[in-house]
């Protein structure tokens, strides 16, 4: 995270997004401030650009539109996890894969042949199983959806994460 967004002194309305260092800022516009780019300019409004516009379009004080933004970029923190062997090490005690897509049924087939299907499980009894683990790793069928449910997750206190290639492989 840039030091000089560290703190709320140094807001500045005219900030762009892209400068905030936060990936998939389409993703935190829809499903943070209910701002879906891609509705915006179908219907022919400007998608916000900067923390002022995303301020007025939200209808929220610079301030808490900073809250949010702070708290997604601290739950980015180390949210990939560098593996050289993604299959071995789902195989260590206390590690589980998940795959996260939406609309699987329990006869999906899994991404990676060693993940277990989220939407197949019950979550009454699954989330307080995933918050026991040492590592959560998510997939699904792109990377702002991954993302997206490793933060979600990470947000409920489950240690999510998302699986990078190794910088030596």
């Amino acid at each position: 995270m840039p030091s000089k967004l560290n703190h709320e002194k140094n807001l500045n309305p005219n900030t762009p997004l892209a400068d905030l260092g936060l990936p998939h800022v389409d993703v935190v516009l829809t499903e943070r401030f209910l701002l879906p780019p891609e509705a915006l300019k179908k219907i022919g409004e400007p998608v916000p650009t900067n923390l002022g516009e995303l301020s007025e379009m939200s209808g929220m004080p610079l301030g808490d539109v900073w809250a949010i933004i702070t708290e997604c970029l601290e739950l980015d923190q180390d949210l990939r996890q560098p593996i050289s062997d993604l299959s071995a090490e789902i195989k260590k005690e206390g590690i589980i894969l998940l795959d996260m897509r939406p609309g699987v049924t329990i006869d999906s087939e899994p991404l990676h042949p060693d993940a277990r299907l989220f939407h197949a499980q019950n979550p009454q009894t699954f989330l307080p199983f995933l918050r026991t683990l040492n590592r959560v790793f998510v997939i699904s069928h792109n990377d702002a959806h991954a993302w997206s449910a490793a933060m979600s997750l990470k947000k409920m206190g489950i240690p999510a994460f998302l699986p990078a290639r190794s910088q030596n492989t």
